[in-house]
C-alpha cells in the first residue's frame, strides 16, 4: 500500500514538473529569451531523476532505469554550468 501511494506522488510530481518544463520552453520559443534555459535544464534533469526511480520500483532488469539517472546527472551538471557562466 505504501508503494503505491509513493507511486502516485511521484506520477503528480512528474506530471507538475513536466508542466514547468514544457511551460519555460514554450516561453523561450516564443519570446526568444533564453534566459531560462538554466532553469529548464534543471527541471528537465530532476523529471529525468524521477523517471529513472520510477523504473527501479518497477522491478524490471532493464537498463532504462540507470540510463536515465545518468542523463539526469548530466542535466544537473549542464544547469550548474549555465548558471555559472
Amino acid at each position: 500500500m505504501k508503494d503505491q501511494a509513493m507511486g502516485n506522488g511521484l506520477k503528480i510530481v512528474r506530471r507538475l514538473i513536466s508542466i514547468v518544463v514544457l511551460s519555460l520552453s514554450v516561453h523561450g520559443l516564443f519570446t526568444g529569451k533564453f534566459d531560462l534555459l538554466p532553469l529548464m535544464m534543471l527541471f528537465l534533469a530532476v523529471l529525468m531523476f524521477i523517471i529513472g526511480v520510477e523504473e527501479f520500483q518497477k522491478n524490471q532488469k532493464s537498463y532504462r532505469g540507470y540510463v536515465f539517472l545518468v542523463v539526469s546527472l548530466l542535466g544537473f551538471l549542464v544547469s550548474i554550468q549555465g548558471v555559472m557562466y
